[in-house]
C-alpha cells in the first residue's frame, strides 16, 4: 500500500515538473511586446513620390547579346522611361558617341515631356514598365547591331489606374566600343516623334529647328484645343446635320476594336508589312458597328476577301467584289466620309475633337494625315484610343505630339 502511494507520488511530481518545464518553454517562445521575430520580414508602406530604379519588365533574347551591350541599351530605356514618368528629362549624354545621335534623341523626350506639362492635369505616371524582345543581333566592321521590339505599359495619374499599352515598337541600335565603354552611334526608334528628328535632322541646327516648330505647333494646338474646342463642347451637345437610316453601334464597333488591336482577325487580310495595318482595322471595327459595305457611285468603301492570305485587288466598279483605297488609306478614307451620300456610311468630318464617343475615327498626322485610331473609351473627359501599327490600347489622345488630330463622327448608314 505505501509502495503505491509512493508511486503515486512520484507520478503527479513529475507531471508537476513536466507542466513548469512547458510553460517555460512557451514564455520563451513568445515575442516580447514590441518584439519583431528574426525571420519576419518587415513591410514599409509604398511610397508614391519613389521614382523606380528600373522600368525593366521581361527581356527575351534568344541572341545572348553581350551583357555590357543589353545594359547599355536598358540603360538608355530606363532614361527614356524616367523622363516621362517624372516629366523631368534624364541626363543621357553618357550614353551616347556621336553628338548629334544623343541631341536627336534628348530632343525627341523634350517635345514629349513639354507636350505633357502643357496640360493643365497630372501627366506624371503612377506606374510603368518595358518588355523587351531582341529580332536581330549581328557584329559588323567593330560595330554592334542590336535590333528589338519594345512593348510598353503606362499608368498615367490623370486616368486613375488605367493600363495604356503599347506594343511591338521597332527600335533599331548600333553600337561601338569606344575607350569608355559600349555607346550608342544611333538609334532609330519607329515612334511618330522620334522618327521626326531622325529622318529630318541632319545637323544639331536642324534639331533645334524641328524641335522649336514643333513645338510651336503643338503649344498652338494645344491652346485653340482649350481655349476654343473645349469650352464649346461644354456649351451644347453634339447635333448632327445628317440624317441616316440605320445607327451605328458604338459598343459593337469599341468591342471589336479593343479584341483586334494587338491581334488580327484571320477573316481578313493583314496589310501590317504594307504600308500599317491602322485602316484596315479601323475600317474593320466600323463594319462590326454595322456600317455596310458601299460599292455603289463615285465614293465607295468596300473590301471583299476571298483569301486572307492573298491582298484583294482594287476595285472601284459597281461591283461586290475586290477592295477600294478608302478601306485601307488614311487619306482616301476621309475623302469617302466626308463626301459619301446616298448608300453606305453617313460621317461628319472635323468635328469638335470632345465630341468624340467609343466607336469614332481619330486621325492624326504631321503636316498631313498619316495614321487612323478609333476611340475605344471616354474617361473623366479624356479620349482614349485603340490602333494598329502601332498596336495600342487605351492610349489617350493627349498623349500624342502630332499637329492634326482630327475626329470623323461616325453617325450611322443609309
Amino acid at each position: 500500500m505505501k509502495m503505491k502511494s509512493r508511486i503515486l507520488m512520484l507520478m503527479i511530481l513529475v507531471s508537476m515538473l513536466c507542466l513548469t518545464l512547458l510553460g517555460a518553454l512557451n514564455m520563451d517562445r513568445r515575442p516580447k511586446e514590441e518584439e519583431v521575430l528574426p525571420d519576419e520580414e518587415v513591410i514599409e508602406e509604398e511610397d508614391d513620390n519613389v521614382v523606380p530604379a528600373t522600368f525593366r519588365g521581361k527581356v527575351e533574347d534568344e541572341f545572348a547579346v553581350p551583357q555590357d551591350i543589353m545594359k547599355l541599351i536598358t540603360d538608355y530605356m530606363d532614361a527614356y522611361y524616367r523622363s516621362l514618368y517624372t516629366l523631368e528629362v534624364a541626363d543621357l549624354s553618357d550614353l551616347f558617341s556621336d553628338p548629334l545621335m544623343e541631341k536627336i534623341s534628348e530632343r525627341a523626350i523634350t517635345l514629349v515631356v513639354e507636350a505633357h506639362k502643357d496640360h493643365d492635369f497630372d501627366f506624371t505616371m503612377k506606374k510603368a514598365h518595358y518588355d523587351l524582345g531582341v529580332t536581330d543581333y549581328r557584329v559588323e566592321n567593330d560595330k554592334y547591331y542590336v535590333d528589338l521590339l519594345e512593348d510598353d505599359t503606362m499608368c498615367f495619374s490623370f486616368l486613375n489606374g488605367i493600363e495604356s499599352k503599347t506594343y511591338e515598337i521597332e527600335n533599331y541600335f548600333t553600337i561601338v566600343k569606344t575607350d569608355q565603354g559600349y555607346k550608342i552611334e544611333d538609334l532609330d526608334k519607329i515612334q511618330g516623334y522620334y522618327m521626326t528628328f531622325h529622318d529630318e535632322a541632319k545637323s544639331i541646327d536642324d534639331v533645334e529647328n524641328t524641335y522649336a516648330y514643333y513645338s510651336g505647333q503643338l503649344k498652338d494646338m494645344f491652346t485653340y484645343n482649350k481655349e476654343i474646342l473645349l469650352p464649346k463642347s461644354k456649351e451644347k451637345a453634339y447635333i448632327p446635320n445628317k440624317t441616316f437610316a440605320k445607327a451605328y453601334d458604338r459598343n459593337k464597333a469599341a468591342a471589336y476594336a479593343d479584341r483586334y488591336h494587338h491581334d488580327r482577325n484571320p477573316l481578313w487580310y493583314n496589310f501590317t508589312d504594307e504600308g500599317g495595318n491602322c485602316q484596315n482595322y479601323a475600317s474593320q471595327c466600323m463594319l462590326e458597328g454595322g456600317i455596310p459595305l458601299d460599292y455603289f457611285g463615285e465614293e465607295q468603301w468596300k473590301c471583299y476577301v476571298e483569301d486572307p492570305d492573298y491582298e484583294p485587288e482594287i476595285n472601284e466598279e459597281d461591283t461586290p467584289n475586290g477592295r477600294t483605297r478608302s478601306w485601307v488609306n488614311v487619306n482616301y478614307f476621309y475623302n469617302y466620309a466626308k463626301w459619301n451620300e446616298g448608300k453606305g456610311l453617313v460621317a461628319d468630318a472635323n468635328v469638335n475633337l470632345y465630341y468624340a464617343e467609343p466607336g469614332d475615327i481619330i486621325i492624326v498626322g504631321n503636316g498631313g494625315l498619316s495614321h487612323t485610331v478609333i476611340v475605344s473609351k471616354i474617361v473623366d473627359g479624356h479620349i482614349l484610343v485603340d490602333s494598329n501599327s502601332i498596336d495600342m490600347k487605351d492610349y489617350p489622345v493627349e498623349a500624342y505630339t502630332y499637329t492634326t488630330i482630327m475626329l470623323i463622327k461616325i453617325l450611322g448608314s443609309n
